[in-house]
């Protein structure tokens, strides 16, 4: 009995750290700790050592990464750019069956979240509401990198 009340805290305690987690994440902005909670639950934790390869260019790409720890570098070419605590990559890859068009190798121990587009397409089909914010909060940044890339 007692082993289950402490699994049962366990859980719990977890449950609360990923929510908190989530919610500093800009793509999951006015979702509620309910919503969160259900998002939480089809995460898949994964951690990389520094110098990791995560995947290649031309990879299939069908997750999103949250960086809850470390630092992730993003190259192509000469092209470097580091996704660190609270950032996010690879958010294409829940709107569309799509390659990789970038490597993604951990440059610090990283702890990532993962997102299968799978989960998430059957997550949202339970609940469409918060498939809408999702999607609109997504629309409102690629509009804003729209702007920046404009100037």
């Amino acid at each position: 009995m007692l082993k289950k009340i402490l699994r049962f805290f366990f859980i719990d305690y977890v449950l609360r750290e990923d929510i908190a987690f989530l919610k500093k994440i800009p793509l999951f902005r006015e979702l509620s700790d309910r919503a969160l909670a259900k998002l939480a639950l089809i995460i898949f934790k994964r951690n990389y050592l520094a110098g990791e390869k995560i995947y290649e260019i031309n990879n299939e790409a069908n997750v999103l990464y949250l960086v809850k720890s470390g630092q992730i570098n993003l190259s192509y070419g000469n092209t470097n750019k580091f996704v660190e605590k609270e950032g996010f990559f690879g958010e294409m890859s829940l709107l569309e069956n799509t390659k990789h068009t970038f490597s993604a190798t951990a440059s610090k121990d990283s702890e990532l979240y993962l997102i299968y587009r799978a989960k998430f397409e059957d997550m949202i089909d339970s609940n469409g509401k918060t498939g809408l914010i999702i999607l609109k909060n997504l629309a409102s940044m690629f509009a804003a990198k729209l702007k920046c890339s404009e100037v």
